[in-house]
């Protein structure tokens, strides 16, 4: 097995992504020999009381509704296909909808992925641009 390099450059995926639709910034980093993403930032509900933490109300498992979105964990069991660039076979859990889709990631440059979430086989999937953002910006929420 070889050890993997994540020192922040042109092939590190480490970092904060903010979504293609603008709702939300995940945190992505390294979990062993894999990838992890939290939600770090979330662009404020109309439908949320102010001050409310917002809470994953979608998900389809009744015991995990009350769990807070800030920190949930959302990007999981990635591994490399060999490119440093492209993550494969891993999983992306969507809280607006409940659903867990298979997915890909291909770092197309230091400021942008290319997330591909698919069910079954990526022909039949969705691509998302993210692009890196920052904290001033997007400040990391607590939950």
């Amino acid at each position: 097995m070889t050890s993997i390099g994540w020192t922040q450059g042109a092939t590190d995926i480490s970092g904060r992504w903010l979504t293609e639709n603008g709702k939300g910034v995940i945190a992505i980093a390294p979990c062993g020999d894999s990838i992890c993403g939290k939600i770090d930032w979330l662009q404020p509900r109309a439908n949320e009381p102010a001050g409310q933490i917002p809470r994953d109300k979608n998900n389809h498992d009744p015991a995990m509704r009350q769990h807070p979105i800030c920190g949930l964990e959302i990007i999981y069991g990635f591994r490399r296909d060999g490119d440093p660039q492209h993550w494969i076979e891993g999983n992306i859990y969507d809280p607006e909808s409940g659903d867990t889709y298979h997915a890909n990631i291909t770092l197309q440059d230091a400021n942008h992925l290319r997330l591909r979430g698919y069910v079954g086989i990526p022909l039949f999937g969705e691509s998302q641009i993210w692009t890196r953002a920052n904290t001033a910006t997007y400040p990391a929420c607590r939950a």
